[in-house]
């Protein structure tokens, strides 16, 4: 798929980050009639090839026409777009990840329109061996991410894993918790790391 500039493609990798269908159904609209306010991603993966994605964001539409417009749309979304998007985005960043479930909805509160989505992966999380032990690593190539304020990208790890590598560097971390919030989200995380001994 031939994009016709960058920032597009920009904006095409925002998606990737997020998993916001919202986005995707913009970038069909041909224009953005919305502005994200927050959004709050939390990434859960074990041991095996498969992670979780729950995002919450607000968008403030430009208009309420607008935000109708873009409900019906979204409305239309369903796991086959996903499929189709993540099978484009796996050929760009040389992964093959598949879409396992998805799950949203949406609400107003206070003039924002929420939008919470699920998304399951396979492919998110490959292993390999390392100095003889079993590794994990989390990782979607290193895609640039736009950072807003109001932001926060958590990484929710096995209760007993143990970090060998966590880039960029995150605004805090625990043995099995990393976070990452506004301008300190540069790209999508690569995390290795293995089970405890």
């Amino acid at each position: 798929m031939l994009l016709p500039n960058r920032t597009v493609l920009y904006v095409l990798i925002f998606v990737v980050l997020f998993f916001l269908a919202v986005d995707i159904i913009t970038l069909l609209m041909r224009g953005p009639n919305f502005d994200v306010v927050y959004y709050d991603s939390d990434i859960f993966s074990d041991y095996s090839k498969i992670a979780t994605i729950t995002t919450v964001s607000g968008l403030k539409f430009k208009s309420e026409k607008k935000e109708s417009e873009y409900i019906n749309t979204y409305k239309e979304t369903s796991k086959e777009t996903f499929e189709k998007y993540f099978s484009q985005v796996s050929k760009e960043i040389g992964k093959d990840i598949k879409v396992l479930d998805v799950d949203f909805s949406w609400r107003k509160r206070e003039g924002i329109l929420e939008i919470t989505e699920k998304v399951t992966l396979s492919g998110l999380v490959q292993n390999q061996i390392m100095d003889g032990k079993e590794i994990y690593i989390l990782d979607m190539g290193k895609v640039k991410m736009n950072a807003i304020g109001n932001a926060n990208l958590k990484v929710h790890l096995p209760g007993d894993a143990v970090l060998i590598t966590v880039e960029p560097t995150p605004t805090t971390q625990s043995a099995n918790f990393v976070v990452w919030s506004g301008n300190d989200i540069l790209y999508f995380p690569e995390i290795k790391y293995k089970g405890g001994e």
